[in-house]
């Protein structure tokens, strides 16, 4: 455990000592979807169109030697879809899905013409809340979701006076759903 904290207080000393560090605020607006294709009993279950979210936290940037960046984050993230529910008539019920979490993204990448950069990497994301809602009912619907994903971002950014500007694509390395779930607004 001593090596572990040792090295690690080497690694943080040494990258400070050859780097310039910046810290800032981060928040920004996103769209996503939840992807899903599936029948449960008599109902049918598939995507619906994206929805926006939103994330606000704080970040850091380690850039070295001008061209190697390290940005390190943590954001809390409000995201979701919309999913179909029909059970094969032509009938069928809207369902939006909100997502509340806590992400810990670690990006690392490269600068080129002293303000653009591009960057990729993993990250931890902790499920706090998800919900499901239509017209009449609100159901929490958390217990179908991990509570902890990996995924991965990648991304291109722009930095300027003290503004960093980035987009970013951000997928999984798993699916989000547990092995068996309730649909929303059924006892299934």
């Amino acid at each position: 455990m001593k090596n572990t904290v040792f090295t690690l207080l080497l690694f943080f000393v040494s990258v400070t000592a050859f780097s310039q560090i910046n810290f800032g605020l981060r928040g920004g607006i996103s769209s996503s979807q939840v992807k899903i294709n599936e029948s449960v009993e008599g109902l049918r279950i598939t995507t619906g169109d994206n929805t926006f979210g939103y994330h606000l936290g704080l970040y850091s940037q380690f850039i070295i030697k001008d061209k190697f960046v390290i940005m390190p984050e943590a954001l809390f993230s409000s995201s979701g879809g919309e999913i179909d529910l029909s059970d094969g008539t032509s009938v069928s019920e809207i369902w939006n899905l909100s997502f509340n979490r806590i992400d810990f993204p670690l990006n690392v990448g490269l600068k080129f013409l002293k303000v653009f950069r591009i960057n990729a990497g993993p990250y931890a994301s902790v499920l706090l809340s998800a919900d499901a809602r239509n017209a009449n009912i609100n159901q929490d619907v958390k217990d179908n979701y991990k509570n902890m994903m990996w995924g991965y971002q990648a991304g291109l950014g722009v930095d300027f006076w003290r503004l960093a500007v980035d987009l970013k694509y951000e997928g999984s390395f798993e699916s989000a759903h547990e092995k068996s779930y309730v649909v929303p607004g059924t006892d299934k």
